[in-house]
Parts: C-alpha cells; sequence; structure tokens
C-alpha cells in the first residue's frame, strides 16, 4: 500500500509543484479564479480574464503569466497528439525555465519517439543539474541506438566523470563496424580514462578503428600523443598513413619532417596530398609548388587546400575558367575562404537555384583528413529520398553566405542583392543575420529596397523585421506585428531535419532544433517583439496563444515565458 502512495505522490507531483506555487503567488480573488479556469482547460476564457485583470492593474503580472503558462505546458505534456507533444517541449526547452524539466526528462525516460528524445536531450544539456546525468545514463537502455549515442555524446560534452566508462559499456554492447563513430567521444572527454581508451584503440587490428582514434587525436589537440602517431607514420596502412600525415602536420612536429618527406613521394594521392599539406605547415616551399601542381591536375581535395594557402589565388582563377563545374566551384569556394570575389560569379549556381537544381555536399578521403565539395545535380530529386543531405546542403549554402561577408562591402551586397531579389527563400533567415550584424548605411538602404518587394511576402517580411531589430525609424514594427496577427489560424512551427551527431562540424556539436523558413520567421518575429517586454509585444502573444493555432501555441508559451525572464 505505501508502494502505490508513493508513486501516486511522484505522478502528481508537478501538479503539486504548480499548486504550491499558485497558493504563495496571491490570495487575490482574481488571480485564483484565473489559475482555476487554467486548470479546468479552459484557456481562452482565463486569458480573457487575465486581459481584464491587466487591464484593471494596469500592467502586466509576469509572475501570473510564469503561472499560467506552467500551467498550459503541463496540459500540452498530458496530451497524447504528437505534434503537441513536439510543440510542448519545444515550448519547454526554449523557456528556460527549470520548473519545466520534469517534461523534458519525461520526453527522454518515457517517449516512444527517438526524435523526442534527441531534442529532450539537447535541451537537458543546457541545464546544469546531477539529475541531469541521471538522466542521460537512463537514456543509454533506450530501444533507439541514435538516442544512446547521443547520450553517450552530451555526457563527453558535458565532462562528465561518468562519461567515459558508459561510452565503453556502450560501445561493447554494439557491432565492431559501429566502433568508429567512438574515438571522438573519448577525445572530447579528454580524461586519463579516455585516454588509456585512445591508447589501446591506436593499435586496434580494425584500421577505420585505427584511423578514426587518429584524427579524433588531431580534432582535439592530444599532442601528448605525437609519440604514438610518429611510431604509425610508416607503418603498413595506407589509410592510417594519411591520418598520420595530416596529424603530424596539425601538431607542426618539426621532428616528423624527414618521416612527412618519405610519405611526401609516396604514390597514393591522398597519403601524398596530406603529407605535402603538413609539409607546408612546417613551411617548406616546396610543398606548396607541390600541391598547386596536384590542383593543376584537376584534384579536387588539392583544389580545395589552396584555400588554406594564400598565395594561391593566381591559380585558383585559372581553375575557375574550367567547364567541369566540379572543379570551378571547388576553385571557387577556395577563393571565397580567401576573400577573393572572382569566387561569386561560381558560386552564384549553388546559392541561387536555377533550372539546374544544383545542390553541394562535402565529400572526404577515405580517412576523412581532405576534403572538397560534391556537386549535386537535380538536387531536388535527391533530396526527396534523404532530407538529411538537403540539411547538409543547405549548411554549407549557409556558410558560404557567412564567408562571404568578409568581401568588400559592394560585393557582399551584390550578392545579397541577387539572393533577395531571386526570392531565395532558404537562405534568407541566414542572410538577414549577417545583414543585421554588419549593419551600414548601404545595408539598411537594401534592407529597405526589399522590404517593398511585391510578390515575395517572407523576403518583405523578414526586411521588416531586420529593420525594426535594428531600431531604424519607420513602420517596421507595426509591420511585422500585423503580420504575426494573420498567422494566428496557420499550423506554421515545422522544422527542419536533424543532422546526426557525428557528421556535424565541430563547430556545431550541439542539435538545434531548427524552424524552417516560415516557422523561423514567426518565431523571431515574436522574440523581437517580447523580448523588450514591450506590453504591445506580450498582448499580442498572448492574443495569438488564445485565438490562433492551437498547437503551435505550446511552442508560443515557451517564448513568452522566456520574453517576460
Amino acid at each position: 500500500m505505501t508502494y502505490f502512495v508513493f508513486i501516486y505522490l511522484i505522478a502528481f507531483l508537478p501538479f503539486v509543484s504548480l499548486l504550491s506555487q499558485e497558493i504563495s503567488l496571491s490570495n487575490n480573488p482574481s488571480v485564483n479564479h484565473i489559475l482555476y479556469l487554467c486548470h479546468t482547460g479552459n484557456v481562452a476564457s482565463a486569458l480573457t480574464a487575465y486581459e481584464n485583470y491587466r487591464k484593471a492593474s494596469k500592467e502586466h503580472h509576469f509572475e501570473l503569466i510564469e503561472e499560467i503558462c506552467l500551467v498550459l505546458l503541463d496540459q500540452g505534456f498530458r496530451q497524447k497528439d504528437p505534434d503537441v507533444q513536439l510543440m510542448t517541449l519545444f515550448g519547454a526547452g526554449i523557456s528556460g525555465n527549470e520548473r519545466t524539466l520534469y517534461i523534458i526528462e519525461a520526453n527522454i525516460q518515457q517517449s516512444a519517439d527517438p526524435k523526442l528524445q534527441l531534442i529532450a536531450l539537447n535541451f537537458l544539456s543546457r541545464y546544469h543539474h546531477d539529475r541531469i546525468d541521471l538522466a542521460l545514463k537512463h537514456v543509454l537502455s533506450s530501444n533507439f541506438l541514435l538516442a544512446r549515442l547521443e547520450a553517450v555524446f552530451q555526457l563527453a560534452k558535458n565532462k562528465s566523470p561518468k562519461a567515459v566508462g558508459l561510452t565503453e559499456s556502450l560501445m561493447a554492447k554494439v557491432p565492431e563496424v559501429i566502433w568508429p563513430i567512438f574515438p571522438p567521444l573519448f577525445a572530447m572527454s579528454g580524461t586519463p580514462d579516455a585516454k588509456k581508451v585512445l591508447r589501446k584503440l591506436l593499435t586496434h587490428p580494425n584500421e577505420e578503428i585505427r584511423v578514426a582514434t587518429i584524427n579524433s587525436i588531431a580534432e582535439y589537440d592530444h599532442e601528448d600523443f605525437l609519440p604514438c602517431i610518429r611510431r604509425l607514420a610508416l607503418q603498413a596502412g595506407l589509410l592510417s598513413q594519411e591520418s598520420c600525415a595530416a596529424a603530424l602536420g596539425k601538431f607542426r612536429d618539426e621532428t616528423s619532417r624527414s618521416k612527412l618527406k618519405i610519405l611526401a613521394a609516396c604514390g597514393q594521392p591522398h597519403i601524398r596530398l596530406a603529407a605535402l599539406y603538413s609539409l607546408y605547415q612546417l613551411g617548406d616551399e616546396e610543398a606548396e609548388k607541390e600541391i598547386e601542381r596536384m590542383a593543376e591536375g584537376r584534384d579536387l581535395f588539392a583544389i580545395y587546400l589552396l584555400g588554406e594557402i594564400k598565395g594561391s589565388k593566381a591559380l585558383l582563377r585559372e581553375l575557375l575558367k574550367s567547364k567541369t563545374y566540379s572543379v570551378s566551384a571547388n576553385a571557387a569556394y577556395a577563393l571565397l575562404k580567401l576573400g577573393d570575389p572572382c569566387c561569386l560569379p561560381a558560386l552564384v549556381p549553388i546559392l541561387v537555384q536555377d533550372t539546374r537544381d544544383l545542390g553541394v555536399n562535402k565529400t572526404t578521403s577515405s580517412s576523412g583528413t581532405l576534403s572538397a565539395l560534391q556537386i549535386i545535380p537535380s538536387a531536388r530529386q535527391h533530396f526527396e529520398e534523404d532530407p538529411v543531405l538537403e540539411e547538409m546542403s543547405l549548411h554549407l549554402r549557409e556558410e558560404m553566405v557567412f564567408k562571404s561577408v568578409e568581401l568588400k562591402e559592394n560585393e557582399f551586397l551584390a550578392l545579397a542583392d541577387m539572393i533577395l531579389d531571386h526570392n531565395q527563400n532558404d537562405l534568407i533567415p541566414v542572410l538577414m543575420e549577417v545583414m543585421e550584424n554588419h549593419a551600414t548605411p548601404a545595408t539598411i538602404a537594401l534592407l529597405k529596397k526589399y522590404q517593398q518587394k511585391l510578390g515575395a511576402p517572407l523576403v518583405r517580411n523578414y526586411c521588416n523585421l531586420a529593420l525594426y531589430r535594428l531600431k531604424e525609424p519607420g513602420p517596421y514594427g507595426d509591420n511585422i506585428r500585423e503580420w504575426i496577427k494573420k498567422q494566428c489560424n496557420v499550423d506554421l512551427i515545422q522544422f527542419r531535419p536533424m543532422i546526426p551527431w557525428d557528421v556535424r562540424e565541430r563547430s556545431e556539436v550541439d542539435f538545434e532544433l531548427t524552424a524552417s523558413e516560415t516557422s523561423r520567421l514567426l518565431i523571431e518575429a515574436f522574440e523581437a517583439c517580447v523580448f523588450t517586454q514591450d506590453d504591445k509585444g506580450i498582448d499580442l502573444l498572448i492574443s495569438v496563444i488564445q485565438n490562433g493555432d492551437s498547437k503551435n501555441k505550446y511552442a508560443l508559451i515557451g517564448l513568452l515565458m522566456r520574453a517576460i525572464q
């Protein structure tokens, strides 16, 4: 009997917590009535009652708003609709409110949807609580391997003392073919125990595992492994030799110069190129010339690598003339990294879609140490079969937009003008971010030009939002609020696909639940309107929660909670 009472109390703990907060909030009958309406599910009446209460007191009551939001999120949490569950989790996660942690934890521990588990893991990792490690450990019993991998990834990233043991345990339970994804986790942890595991993996008979270990040691700057890498550099295994060659250059290991020269004379192009680049990093001018010769021979990895060599612009400009688009595209990307505007004509077909429908992805050498752009013709057809590929392509294109701001202002704005003029909607959010961060008079003039563009609502409203956030005088705030009101009954909040952690760039190791273009505009517009705790913005958000799409409201509740903190 005592056991069942205990379980009963745990089940209703969130409700008891909310109720105790309400009791301490106020003895005002109006407040109690508002909270009663929330608990009975009469949301519209509760928000109407709150609005009347606010008008009577002539100010917003943030503590009361918080209690209303917590009750509504709790109701969303208890619904079975998958869309409501996702929106409630998103709302709880972005709220940043520790009183919503039970929603995040429950999605980790109880959800049968691996996507919800992964999202919850990411949100939970942003908090600093002892119970977080317990929740992450719970995921390791999940039926979903991706969720278990994400859990050990988060433990390693957070430097949990239990990360190494739990990662080893998981590795022992999966087929050896999957083991190459584990060395980065141990390298990320970087503890003495993690390094013991890395030393074992360096001598593993499976070369793919050894290669992944060498690459991870170099990526996470564990220079204390240099003696091991020196020993492996000339041993059997072409992939290992390539990885060792790249690692020795990464560590600027002068004592390995002779070994690198031997590898640079190898007949295998990838080993040769990796060794030559390492020699270049050690100041070898002849190595630079050899890399250029390989690039002249249309080696895509060598062309891509020229983006790290400042004296290569003249050759890259020649390669731009190639009729093979993969050659000219890699040359253009290398020139972009070097800040040369000659790159733009070749990059435009990737950034602005035309009849060729080009996508882009990164391809790597067999050991993963060398990279090059891979052009995807008829991309839409491929993306329908593989949404993650589309997301990775978009990520690369967004990266190009970010890098383009390093060009001269008139050159960057010419590219921005083209993106805006062609309604390249998938790049508009990141373009706005870049333009706002470099808000010169010419940038603002371009935003004002497209703020009036007919037939392009996303472009027009993003420009309105950018000008509003830049505090430019004009009707921009009113325009964006008017647009928000029109979205009340539209199911707008949709999200982009997730990129698995093992193929994310190191600079973006966290999985972010990123909204798609129009959804992102709606969320950013709300943020801009309410984060200043301006009454108009808060009134608008409450109104949309009250009258808008029933599923969207749970995400917007999280925004409101974050805004009033």
